[in-house]
């Protein structure tokens, strides 16, 4: 009781005190007696969460720290994990490997266009896997230039982008050791192994029947970039015994490959003269015997395959056909590639950029009727021309846009009749009044054009634009600074044709009509199509 009195007479003191220096600071104590066990518990978890919060928005790329290891021909796949998982908004991944592209996704799509040309149909990725951070690489059909250090380079909307490297070490297993008899020694023979194309070089032993390793002479000699050809050498008497063995080893792959050779005891040389000058002649008659039949067997193939070549006119003519049917694919193919679907994130920046075109009636042909608004042409058989207006254009049925950019990005859509001639797009401001030169980009024009059947991109030599159906409204897309002139379905939003150039002064929208038709500039802002890219 004495000892329990006096600890509450010490508490009151320190009460006491606490009262007049100031508010106490709570301890453990207090929190215990104010919140309890579970309170502290809860309080605990409560701090985690929040601390847990506060680091999510960071994130960050884990590759193997281990080279991944593959035989040329195998199927790799180069791990890059993103940690923590986050919301996939604005996604995008580029692998690449010494500043080459090696496979790029962004906008919801694989863009392997200026994919480097070693790769092209051998990459792949995981889309299933990218909620789970999974975003690696599947490269097929290995080749030993796929050898290096590749980097993962991932970037997200709201937290920025990070990078890893991940090592590929790619190995070759070469053809099957040939032993032979080399020379004859003072007291032996020499015998040779051989074996090509290997990569790395091979580990390379000598043993015979009893398992005793032999000494080696010789290493494997690189004799190409790619490959590497193995040359070993060892002296045999007649105490090594009869059966020798060559082993090389692949040390990357583990794997081994052994050849067999037996040396009878007569191939070894004796004391007697004359055993040793009749296998000098004996092995020399053989060697000529084998050098004629492989010489004689060598001219025979040559001959026969010349019999089984063409002339040199066949040959001409295939190659002519070739060459030509090999630049209508690849035509064909690279335009298909650009018809498609644009990204919605790509929709949305178009329309962002959204412009107030009007129609210039001051430098109009006469022939063209404009409406009072300035947003409508139609094609008549005589205008009323005006005498005073010196920048009119009497040659085409052109009118140019009233305003022209020097900079930014601009946006407008224009409603067309589907059986009329027409041509759209941008032109400079000078060559919008010089009269009938071509519609190309070397004369300043950046246009696409209907010829009532078909759509073409007005180039050098113009290139079809395939469409499924007839085009009701084009979407015209200018990035002055970027220098980029987009053309597409204004309706379905599907990409028909991009020009890429550098914009040196004033553009203008540039509108053509031939003979009828008519086609108006309708407002930017009209609703998106109902998919997701």
């Amino acid at each position: 009781m004495l000892k329990r009195r006096s600890f509450l007479k010490k508490s009151e003191d320190v009460l006491v005190r606490k009262k007049n220096w100031g508010p106490a600071q709570p301890d453990f104590g207090d929190m215990q007696r104010m919140f309890g066990w579970k309170g502290l518990q809860g309080l605990l978890l409560i701090f985690l969460l929040w601390n847990y919060s506060t680091l999510a928005d960071d994130f960050r790329i884990s590759c193997s720290q281990y080279p991944l290891v593959v035989e040329v021909g195998a199927t790799a796949v180069l791990e890059c994990q993103l940690i923590p998982r986050l919301p996939l908004k604005g996604l995008e991944i580029r692998w690449s490997k010494d500043n080459a592209l090696v496979h790029l996704y962004r906008f919801g799509q694989d863009e392997n266009a200026g994919q480097h040309a070693s790769y092209k149909d051998r990459t792949q990725l995981f889309a299933s896997e990218f909620q789970n951070g999974n975003v690696s690489l599947k490269l097929m059909q290995v080749t030993l230039p796929d050898n290096g250090k590749y980097k993962c380079f991932v970037e997200l909307e709201a937290h920025g982008f990070r990078d890893a490297e991940a090592i590929l070490s790619v190995a070759r297993f070469g053809e099957w050791p040939l032993i032979n008899l080399n020379k004859y020694t003072g007291n032996g023979i020499q015998l040779l192994c051989e074996s090509e194309n290997w990569f790395p070089p091979p580990m390379v032993q000598w043993s015979n029947e009893k398992g005793v390793i032999q000494t080696q002479k010789g290493q494997p000699v690189t004799e190409e970039p790619s490959s590497v050809n193995v040359k070993s050498y060892i002296d045999v008497t007649s105490d090594s015994g009869n059966t020798f063995n060559c082993l090389l080893k692949s040390e990357m792959l583990n794997k081994t490959v052994c050849a067999e050779f037996y040396v009878p005891d007569e191939f070894h040389p004796k004391t007697s003269v004359w055993l040793y000058m009749f296998l000098l002649i004996f092995f020399g008659i053989l060697g000529h015997v084998v050098g004629l039949f492989l010489f004689f067997r060598k001219q025979k193939r040559q001959i026969r395959n010349l019999r089984k070549q063409p002339t040199t006119f066949d040959y001409a003519n295939t190659k002519s056909y070739n060459e030509e049917l090999r630049e209508i694919m690849d035509i064909r193919w690279k335009h298909l590639g650009e018809i498609r679907p644009l990204p919605k994130l790509a929709i949305q920046r178009m329309t962002d950029a959204a412009a107030c075109i009007e129609l210039d009636c001051d430098t109009t042909h006469p022939n063209l009727l404009i409406s009072s608004d300035l947003t409508t042409m139609n094609c008549i058989a005589q205008g009323n021309f005006r005498a005073d207006s010196s920048e009119r254009v009497e040659h085409r049925l052109v009118v140019p846009g009233k305003t022209g950019f020097t900079s930014g990005r601009h946006y407008w859509l224009v409603e067309v009749d589907m059986h009329s001639v027409w041509d759209l797009g941008v032109a400079r401001e000078l060559v919008c009044r010089e009269g009938n030169l071509p519609l190309i980009p070397e004369n300043g024009y950046w246009t696409i054009r209907h010829d009532g059947q078909k759509y073409w991109a007005n180039i050098t030599s113009p290139l079809e634009i395939m469409c499924k159906e007839k085009l009701q409204r084009i979407g015209i897309y200018v990035n002055y600074n970027a220098g980029q002139v987009l053309f597409c379905d204004g309706a379905a939003y599907s990409h028909l044709h991009s020009f890429t150039c550098s914009f040196q002064g004033m553009i203008y929208p540039f509108f053509s009509l031939s003979g009828s038709g008519k086609c108006s500039i309708l407002p930017s802002i009209t609703p998106l199509p109902n998919w997701n890219h």
